[in-house]
């Protein structure tokens, strides 16, 4: 992982206009990206990735501090994740909706990644972004607080019920697949 030293002149030089050091900013950010949108949103996380990083390209005149844009990103990749299965859920007949199926179509590797993007898919919506920020993004309590808007003993509840909620569902004899 690239220090924020060396990102943080990407992101002034793509705010005044050049667009390789945008791209290089997307090399960056990627791969870590990436996985955040798979978890949240599975199969579409390609399409989640390139419309937030769309969207960031398009709104990065109004970022006032060059440091934020790691979280920034995530924020935009949140919502963008988030709209994305909203869209999803309208589109998808009611008699048709499984929630519990939800395979992913490339999973990063191997059966336990399979069954713990099971077990995410089955937590609320707060505690699936707690943990993906948390544990894949690697944002701090106090981050993820002002990301998602919410007091840090939020943060640190919707972990700790994460948390037990996985290890419940994972340790179980019926295993989400």
């Amino acid at each position: 992982m690239i220090s924020s030293k060396q990102w943080i002149p990407w992101v002034k030089q793509a705010q005044a206009g050049d667009q390789a050091a945008f791209t290089e900013l997307v090399r960056h950010f990627q791969a870590e990206g990436y996985r955040a949108a798979w978890l949240w949103a599975g199969n579409g996380a390609e399409d989640v990735l390139q419309e937030a990083f769309l969207t960031c390209w398009q709104k990065l005149p109004q970022l006032r501090q060059a440091r934020a844009f790691r979280s920034w990103f995530y924020q935009i990749l949140r919502r963008t994740a988030l709209a994305q299965l909203d869209k999803e859920r309208r589109e998808i007949p009611q008699d048709e909706m499984d929630p519990f199926l939800s395979p992913p179509a490339e999973p990063p590797s191997g059966r336990d990644s399979d069954r713990l993007q099971a077990a995410l898919a089955l937590l609320p919506v707060a505690q699936r972004d707690a943990c993906t920020l948390y544990y894949y993004a690697g944002f701090s309590i106090k981050e993820i607080a002002a990301m998602t808007q919410v007091p840090q003993a939020t943060v640190k509840s919707r972990l700790f019920h994460a948390r037990k909620k996985l290890r419940a569902l994972l340790l179980s004899d019926n295993p989400p697949d």
